[in-house]
């Protein structure tokens, strides 16, 4: 694939709000999937987009899973090995796709699906317990009417 057809793009976000979940030992967990990067390829009659994102995750742990604040950086087989609340419960309390359109008119969608909620013994610097959480993304991409090609 020639180079010269892949271009960097400009966007604007329409809407990021936070995804809510209330997890079963009342702790809040919120979550936004941010756009970073966007790259249009044109290939002969066929129009694709690269996109770059990042789930941001945070957790309002309840206050009585307080501990002993962690100063020392946490490994992944660590964190792996300290999971005692694996697959907890959670329910939705807000759910939403962001939004952003391209400099071309593109629409972009991402939706965050959490699938795992899993807490650890560990305790980060506040003293809040660690969770481990898993989530894909699902992307639907709106090519402008402008190009009036399919979408690769």
């Amino acid at each position: 694939m020639n180079m010269s057809n892949i271009r960097a793009i400009e966007f604007n976000i329409i809407k990021e709000p936070w995804n809510k979940y209330e997890i079963s030992d009342n702790s809040i967990l919120k979550t936004r999937t941010i756009l970073k990067k966007v790259e249009r390829i044109i290939n002969g009659d066929q129009i694709g987009f690269n996109i770059d994102a990042q789930t941001l995750t945070v957790i309002h742990a309840d206050s009585t899973l307080k501990g002993t604040p962690n100063t020392r950086p946490i490994t992944k087989q660590e964190l792996q090995k300290s999971i005692d609340k694996p697959d907890m419960r959670y329910n939705t309390l807000a759910q939403e796709f962001n939004e952003y359109e391209l400099d071309d008119g593109t629409k972009i969608k991402i939706f965050t699906n959490v699938t795992s909620i899993s807490r650890t013994t560990l305790k980060d610097r506040t003293g809040d317990p660690i969770y481990n959480v898993q989530s894909s993304n699902t992307v639907e991409i709106k090519p402008s009417s402008q190009y009036g090609l399919p979408t690769k």
